[in-house]
């Protein structure tokens, strides 16, 4: 349900201009337009600066098979966005006396009687060492459409594994943590979890197009799509009881926009609580909120995935800045908000091309190799006549798609560039992502000396020319 990954991005200077860059600069309104409509997202956005809303748009469509356009009003599942309202919840019931982030989650919940020294606020912030969930597969084998999961069946299942690590020694995003919170919400109020949000949050906040329903379908017409094969597919095979606390509300742009609020100011929590919730422990994750620097600014934000929708809310504090973007293509362009947020800040945004070119498969070999950097190594392997990459530190491999000779697209979040030497030989790649350029050497003694000398003379020249132009 939540969608991360970590290359480690460096600031670098260099730029081998007589090689395709696989990123575009977008500096004008028009060109983020333009961008927009030609790019794969498939969804609606919300900007809004001071409270004032300068992009809402929809793009593309609730269905693909039928191409019946999305609007600006639908509703999307929101998946792991869906935190931030459980964790506003646990700090409410914290406000009103009746428990205590250092709590243990033990004396709240008797089946939970032998984690002892969980605490409340260890389940929220993603250190209790709980083991998620959704990360075992024996969880999926038996999920069907028509079967209606409760907190407890969740519960039981995540109890039958030991935990990860010792509580608070380590970080580890498990949805099994926010499933206990649900369950503490609904053993102190006697409501279910998600009626306690809608009285205590969406109903004050007039969110009436939030809120959370099994059957997705029954309150939406927009369908999910996920890639299958290389195609793209509509997915409602299941329920949204397998997500409940985790990650099952659902949402509109507007509404959220509203809830965006909190990260500041608002009528429904405290000001004491907003402070709990934005303040990092481990990774930088507070309460149900990830907080990160962006640029001269702080981001407070959060993703969310279900199977075929993507969310995602960002908020930057000293611009006051909210980037709300929902999509029910799982996959197809997961970094909309960030070249969003970036944009509407820095008045310009580097983005990923995703212009499609007819690469001789014989030069797919050209690639094939080990890459480091300062920081971490990544292998790049042909398989099945694709190219992919695959980052040394367990993360999946992902999809290089050429977008010009030696300029590849690295499924919409990164872009990579290969270089070449005068022997016309593979020595490194630029990776663009975020803004930034890391450059990874080819493990090669002969390709990497080659590098080095591209790198010397590039600087030499730099140098040359700074003079020239101050003399």
């Amino acid at each position: 349900m939540h969608l991360r990954f970590n290359l480690i991005i460096l600031l670098f200077l260099l730029s081998f201009n007589i090689f395709s860059s696989p990123v575009i600069e977008i500096n004008s309104n028009e060109g983020l337009n333009d961008y927009l409509s030609h790019s794969p997202f498939n969804g609606v956005v919300l900007v809004s600066k001071n409270n004032e809303i300068i992009l809402k748009k929809a793009f593309g469509y609730k269905n693909l098979k039928t191409q019946i356009p999305l609007t600006i009003d639908d509703k999307f599942q929101i998946g792991s966005n869906t935190k931030q309202f459980v964790a506003a919840s646990i700090l409410k019931l914290q406000e009103e006396g009746r428990l205590k982030l250092d709590d243990e989650i033990s004396n709240y919940i008797p089946a939970l009687k032998n984690l002892v020294s969980i605490k409340i606020k260890d389940i929220l912030n993603h250190t209790s060492g709980i083991t998620n969930y959704t990360n075992h597969e024996e969880f999926w084998k038996d999920l069907d459409y028509n079967k209606i999961l409760t907190l407890d069946d969740i519960i039981e299942f995540t109890l039958k594994y030991p935990l990860d690590f010792t509580p608070r020694s380590k970080w580890n995003y498990s949805n099994s943590g926010y499933i206990m919170a649900g369950k503490i919400i609904e053993a102190l109020t006697g409501k279910s979890w998600d009626q306690y949000i809608k009285d205590n949050f969406l109903i004050p906040l007039q969110m009436d197009n939030t809120g959370y329903s099994e059957y997705f379908d029954q309150v939406s017409d927009v369908s999910g799509h996920i890639n299958q094969n290389d195609e793209l597919a509509q997915f409602s095979e299941l329920n949204l009881s397998w997500a409940l606390s985790a990650g099952a509300l659902y949402s509109t742009v507007d509404d959220l926009n509203k809830w965006m609020d909190i990260y500041e100011l608002s009528p429904v929590l405290s000001n004491e609580s907003i402070r709990q919730m934005q303040t990092p422990f481990l990774a930088n994750y507070g309460l149900g909120l990830e907080i990160l620097p962006f640029y001269s600014d702080i981001k407070i934000s959060h993703g969310g995935r279900t199977i075929g929708f993507v969310s995602q809310l960002s908020y930057l504090k000293n611009s006051k800045l909210k980037v709300i973007t929902l999509d029910n293509v799982d996959g197809a362009f997961s970094q909309i908000n960030e070249l969003l947020l970036t944009f509407y800040s820095q008045g310009k945004a580097t983005a990923i091309k995703f212009t499609p070119y007819n690469l001789d498969p014989q030069m797919l070999n050209d690639y094939v190799g080990k890459y480091k950097s300062s920081s971490m190594e990544f292998d790049v392997f042909v398989e099945n006549g694709n190219l992919f990459l695959k980052p040394n530190d367990g993360q999946p491999a992902y999809l290089l798609k050429a977008n010009d000779k030696d300029s590849f697209n690295l499924e919409g979040f990164a872009g990579e560039e290969f270089i070449r030497n005068e022997k016309n030989i593979v020595v490194g790649i630029k990776h663009y992502q975020g803004g930034g350029i890391t450059l990874f050497d080819k493990i090669n003694s002969e390709v990497t000396q080659d590098l080095k000398n591209i790198k010397l003379n590039f600087i030499q020249k730099t140098i040359i020319k700074f003079k020239s132009l101050n003399k």
